[in-house]
């Protein structure tokens, strides 16, 4: 064969059809310019919801409507499906409306005139001494206040403060009485009377800690739309790359020929781009099948970069102080424009890092791709993994809500067990001897600088080892079954094709299942009875119950570390003539003991979900 033919710098060599990988690539930037759009209107949040002015609600001038009007069971606007608003102006009327007024004006003397003959709230039989059995006495020197106006609800700063004081103590006939929705309700009601509820928003504990008593801080509106936007363009860039792969052949490298399936010569292409060279010229085919590397190396590169992104938007809103750590996430989830989509995306991004991680170790082991040269390399995804269990867990720390209490309490006592070093190491991991704000700090520098800078050194360094220990382990060249490669474009096209299919999964997830928020955790707020550690952590969470906590919190995980380390060491390994495939005989062991080892977690995971004592 003319060596013109093959040497793809050659002038006469034939010139490369148009190929569709240019709208697949322009498609990507689309969705990436979508994303800097994003950004850009995040930064617009971040000055608009930060320069949010006071709401100075003033109380309208009474109406000439008859006191029999004013009295009147308010109309909903949707009778047959009544909304959180008209559930509270039910609610207000009901209960709250004879004491603090019709416009929230309190128990003034013009409200009381609309009683007419009843207006006397101390005649015998109404709220005096002598009222009747559900009856309340209203004294004469601590009226009722007004929840509306200037110098009204002082004592509050948020919706929660609001709520968590009238499901305890209203109505003053019966306190407690409130249902948690019907508190609610009226606290959102409460708010529309003062013009602070942003509009469209429905309260709750995931967003009560952000909603001002006496600011309007507007809501992000129409969120949904774009997101929704967002997932039917990458799936448009999916659509376009499944297309290509089905329509053009594909390049199959034998020996130093580049050819296609069908044994014409492959047309040249242009020298590769830094994307390009990021990977091998060609890797074997057998082995980069789907069904062999399940895509997870690539996926979990793709995932942390997508939780390194969204963390950096995240830091322009987050506080790390106590009292404002839940509140701040609280606005981004619910006030900034698409701060939703960016705290999702980083929960379920983190979610599924760790799952993706766990898959491929097992993988790994039941491959046998630990064997030496790559023993040094697997030990580094090791330490990548407890990098990535590290940062989730301290991640889960800063939400700072009720819903942190038992990885705040229990997981960080867990230390204390530890024999002789035990207290010293709780203090430098809180920064004293109790958790406050010195713990919150240290967590929040770990979180986003001494784990992550560590985890950015360890995937680079990953990295370069796999393509110095020769790229995806496979059989020498002499033992393969079969000399097909494929070119690292075909390798780019399937990455991007999963890192797609993943992108709108995450944005699919983000839009139906949020990430979860609760109340403000507080000093009188801890409440270990039901609390769960991280679905990550759980197994931990089941053993501490059957005894001793530095043996079964402490030293039984260290020991399942440790045999997963000497795997490459102890162990037998699989014959060279055995990789590249599942379940090579030479493993056995080690793949009857990673099974072994990932029935226990997972049964005692799912014991710990399962409801039930102990």
């Amino acid at each position: 064969m003319n060596l013109q033919q093959i040497n793809p710098r050659s002038s006469n060599s034939p010139k490369a059809p148009p190929s569709r990988s240019g709208l697949a690539i322009g498609l990507f930037l689309v969705c990436l310019g979508a994303m800097f759009i994003l950004a850009a209107w995040w930064a617009y949040g971040v000055i608009k919801t930060g320069t949010a002015t006071q709401a100075t609600p003033t109380l309208a001038a009474p109406t000439p409507a008859s006191n029999t009007a004013r009295l009147a069971q308010p109309i909903l606007s949707s009778p047959q499906n009544p909304t959180q608003l008209d559930q509270g102006s039910l609610v207000y009327w009901g209960i709250c409306m004879a004491c603090h007024g019709d416009r929230g004006q309190g128990l003034t003397l013009e409200w009381r005139a609309v009683y007419g003959e009843d207006q006397n709230c101390w005649a015998s039989r109404c709220h005096s001494g002598n009222h009747p059995p559900d009856g309340f006495i209203i004294p004469r020197d601590n009226l009722p206040h007004a929840v509306t106006g200037a110098g009204s609800l002082t004592n509050y700063t948020t919706a929660q403060q609001l709520y968590d004081y009238i499901v305890v103590t209203m109505p003053w006939w019966k306190p407690g009485s409130l249902t948690p929705a019907k508190a609610w309700a009226v606290t959102a009601y409460i708010f529309k009377l003062n013009g602070t509820l942003p509009q469209g928003l429905a309260l709750d504990a995931t967003d009560a800690s952000a909603i001002q008593v006496h600011h309007l801080v507007p809501a992000s509106q129409n969120d949904q739309i774009g997101e929704i936007v967002l997932a039917a363009l990458l799936g448009l860039v999916a659509l376009v790359l499944i297309l290509q792969a089905n329509s053009k052949p594909k390049a199959v490298l034998v020996g130093s020929h580049q050819t296609t399936l069908s044994g014409e010569l492959a047309p040249a292409r242009p020298r590769p781009n830094f994307l390009l060279h990021l990977h091998p010229p060609s890797i074997p085919a057998e082995q980069a099948r789907w069904s062999y590397t399940l895509g997870t190396g690539g996926l979990a590169i793709f995932l942390f970069l997508v939780l390194l992104v969204t963390g950096i938007l995240e830091m322009f809103y987050y506080i790390p102080q106590t009292d404002q750590a839940t509140i701040s996430i609280q606005t981004i989830a619910r006030l900034v424009p698409f701060g939703g989509l960016i705290r999702n995306l980083h929960y379920w991004g983190a979610q599924a890092l760790v799952l993706v991680l766990f898959i491929h170790l097992l993988r790994i082991t039941w491959t046998g791709a630990y064997k030496k040269p790559r023993r040094f390399n697997y030990l580094l995804g090791l330490a990548l993994l407890m990098l990535t269990l590290a940062l989730d867990f301290t991640g889960y720390i800063l939400r700072w809500d009720q819903g942190t209490s038992w990885a705040l309490v229990v997981g960080t006592n867990l230390i204390k067990a530890i024999p002789g070093l035990g207290n010293q190491l709780y203090e430098f991991m809180v920064g004293g001897a109790q958790l406050g704000s010195a713990a919150l700090i240290r967590f929040y520098s770990w979180h986003t600088f001494g784990l992550t800078l560590a985890m950015i050194a360890g995937v680079v360094w990953h990295l370069f080892r796999i393509r110095r220990d020769g790229g995806i382990a496979v059989p020498p060249a002499r033992l393969r079954r079969s000399e097909e490669r494929i070119s690292r474009v075909e390798l780019v096209r399937r990455e991007m094709l999963l890192m797609t299919a993943t992108a709108i999964a995450l944005v699919l997830l983000s839009i139906f299942w949020p990430a979860p928020i609760t109340p403000p955790l507080t000093n009188t707020s801890v409440d270990l009875t039901n609390a769960r550690a991280p679905w990550f952590f759980l197994w931990v969470q089941q053993l501490l119950k059957f005894g001793n906590p530095f043996l079964l919190g402490i030293v039984v995980p260290l020991v399942i570390l440790a045999i997963l380390i000497v795997i490459p060491y102890l162990f037998p390994k699989p014959a060279d003539s055995e990789l590249g495939r599942w379940f090579p005989k030479g493993g056995r062991l080690v793949q009857i003991l990673i099974a072994l080892l990932t029935l226990l977690l997972i049964g005692l995971t799912v014991w710990a979900i399962l409801p039930g004592p102990g």
